[in-house]
């Protein structure tokens, strides 16, 4: 057994796409890549068909304990392909669209958190400066890296996207200066390269971040 709770739990597989353009079978392949058994499935489109679905409506349908029927509504809830209220539950989405506004975001902010996490703790461990804060924005971090600057050098590591390569990137630098109104700042980073760090909505900027911890550099 895991020494971790596990609060939610999502299988994504990569399957080879269909060579037909058969409605039915590309919409097979896309719930089971999504990592839905045969019988999860079928409650999907079988709520698709429904204007609201319910626990007992499963039971009855598929003549299923409530218990398997409660798990397997949740599990699509949890994939975002279905909505929710009350005891009742409903497809609001194109499966695409589901995707798309509902599944991406869950999956990169439970990436996003693995990362800061891990990342904060080996630093921390590793490093040689004191304890370090981590934020999920630059103009969350900027305040207090505005604050160590007035005491001293300020060391930052970076998680983020490159602009122009598209490619995840790790950076770990002196801020050399700040930008309020833009939401960013400058990174001295090995080598003797100065990077400009923002966020999503920053202009002109190298890399946009998705985390940024913050250290005061020991003497």
């Amino acid at each position: 057994m895991s020494q971790f709770e596990v609060l939610a739990e999502w299988r994504i597989r990569r399957i080879r796409p269909p060579k037909s353009k058969n409605k039915d079978e590309t919409l097979k392949w896309a719930l089971t890549s999504l990592g839905l058994e045969e019988d999860e499935q079928k409650v999907y489109l079988y709520v698709k068909s429904k204007d609201v679905a319910t626990t007992e409506d499963l039971v009855k349908e598929f003549n299923i304990e409530e218990g398997k029927a409660r798990l397997i509504l949740d599990k699509l809830y949890t994939l975002g392909l279905v909505e929710k209220v009350g005891r009742a539950y409903y497809v609001k989405y194109p499966l695409g669209d589901a995707i798309v506004k509902r599944t991406l975001p869950r999956l990169i902010d439970v990436l996003k958190e693995i990362a800061k996490v891990e990342s904060s703790f080996r630093t921390h461990y590793y490093g040689r400066l004191v304890e370090g804060i981590a934020f999920n924005s630059v103009a969350s971090a900027i305040p207090m890296i505005a604050y160590l600057m007035d005491k001293g050098s300020v060391k930052v590591s970076v998680t983020g996207t490159h602009v122009y390569t598209g490619k995840t990137v790790e950076l770990e630098g002196v801020v050399t200066s700040l930008n309020r109104d833009n939401r960013s700042f400058k990174l001295l980073v090995e080598g003797g390269k100065e990077v400009e760090v923002g966020d999503r909505s920053s202009k002109g900027v190298d890399v946009k971040a998705s985390s940024v911890i913050v250290y005061e550099v020991g003497e």
